[in-house]
Formats: structure tokens, C-alpha cells, sequence
């Protein structure tokens, strides 16, 4: 069994009984010409990828930025509108009077896409789980530094160049909203950090790996 990282074989292996010797954690990859540092401006905002699903722990992440020292600031939210949890999170937004600092955007381009992830002071991904985790990955391409989870497979991927933080502990999260924002040092190092370790992420090598297993195994 091909796993896409450590945390989901071992999950596998925890809750269903597949031995460790037939589970076999294989990097995932992306596409190099898609996700690259542009000579876009950092601008004052944090971005979200993905669905609004309850475990992408969006709720914790909205109620951390009305903590945050990050005045002037906004959150950018590209994905899909869902009618049974978005229109909760934006009534949570107006609660906690941040609704003018939060724009919602259906999913976009390719190319809005790569420049949003250039533009954005951070990336963040709090999911409470999360099997990889590709836009922390294609953040991580552009040098732009990553607020992730400390669950799941995000520390596998992001290692240093981002921020880990307890999803569950709202004060974790907008803790690391405000070191992005006071920490300029090791933000520009993360921008030259970033793309070499993406760098390592690798569809060539993944196909390798799969080759591998399966001649080894055949």
C-alpha cells in the first residue's frame, strides 16, 4: 500500500492493522513551472487554500486573527462556498467584527493562484489532519512562510520553513500570525529556504520510488 506520507502509514497501520512491511510512505510532487518566487510585493495578508470543511479548523483560525496584533491586516480565503459551513464562518466573522478583514474568493486561476501565494505574508493550514498537505508544499515553492498544523503530515512537509502550531489552541495560532509579522529575518531566510526544500518534493522521484517498490516487491 503507497501512503503519501509517514503520518498516514502510520495511521493505517494504528486503526486498520496493515502491517508496517506492506505500507510504503511515498513523497508527493508538484509542478515546478506552476509554483516559483515571483517579484510580487508582500502584501498584508494571510492566506487560506482548501475547503471549509469543520476539520480545516477555520473557526479557531478566524477567532485567533481577532487576537492577533496583526491590525491592517486580512485573510484571503480561496475555495469553494459550501452551504452547510460557510455561511457559519461568515456570521462568526461579523461576531468577532473582523467580517471587513476577511474576503472570500470561489476557486481561481492558475495564475492568481501563484500570485496570491507570492502576495501573502503567510500561508496557513490549521487542520486538525491532514494526509500531506499540498498547499502548504506549493507555498513553500514561492518562498512564502507556512502557519501548519503540528497533526498529521504537515510537520513532514514543512519542517522549518513555516511556523507549526496546536490547532486546538487558538492562542498558538494567532501567536504565529504575530511572529510572521515581527520576525523579518526569518521570513527572508524562509524565502530562501522554501524553495529548496520544495525542491526535494519531486514527481521524478516519486515515480522512481513506486518503480522501486514494485520491482522490489513483484
Amino acid at each position: 500500500i503507497f501512503c503519501n506520507s509517514i503520518s498516514t502509514a502510520n495511521d493505517l497501520n494504528y486503526f486498520y492493522k496493515v502491517p508496517k512491511h506492506k505500507l510504503f510512505p511515498v513523497k508527493l510532487g508538484f509542478n515546478n513551472t506552476e509554483y516559483y518566487p515571483t517579484k510580487h510585493n508582500k502584501e498584508n495578508f494571510f492566506l487560506i487554500i482548501g475547503r471549509h470543511n469543520p476539520h480545516k479548523n477555520l473557526e479557531r483560525v478566524l477567532r485567533a486573527f481577532s487576537l492577533s496584533n496583526t491590525k491592517g491586516h486580512k485573510i484571503v480565503f480561496v475555495g469553494p462556498f459550501d452551504k452547510r459551513y460557510t455561511p457559519k464562518l461568515v456570521k462568526l466573522t461579523k461576531t468577532l467584527n473582523i467580517g471587513h478583514l476577511c474576503e472570500w474568493k470561489g476557486w481561481i486561476s492558475d495564475n492568481e493562484k501563484l500570485v496570491l501565494l507570492n502576495q501573502c505574508k503567510a500561508l496557513i493550514i490549521a487542520s486538525l489532519w491532514e494526509g500531506f498537505g499540498l498547499p502548504a508544499l506549493e507555498a513553500m515553492a514561492c518562498g512564502t512562510p507556512v502557519i501548519a498544523s503540528n497533526q498529521g503530515a504537515l510537520p513532514e512537509v514543512v519542517a522549518d520553513c513555516g511556523i507549526l502550531i496546536d490547532p486546538l489552541d487558538t492562542h498558538s495560532i494567532s501567536s504565529a500570525m504575530n511572529e510572521i509579522m515581527d520576525d523579518n529575518m526569518w521570513v527572508d531566510n524562509v524565502r530562501k529556504k522554501g524553495p529548496l526544500r520544495a525542491a526535494s518534493f519531486n514527481w521524478l522521484k516519486t515515480a522512481s520510488q513506486i518503480e522501486k517498490v514494485i520491482q522490489e516487491n513483484h
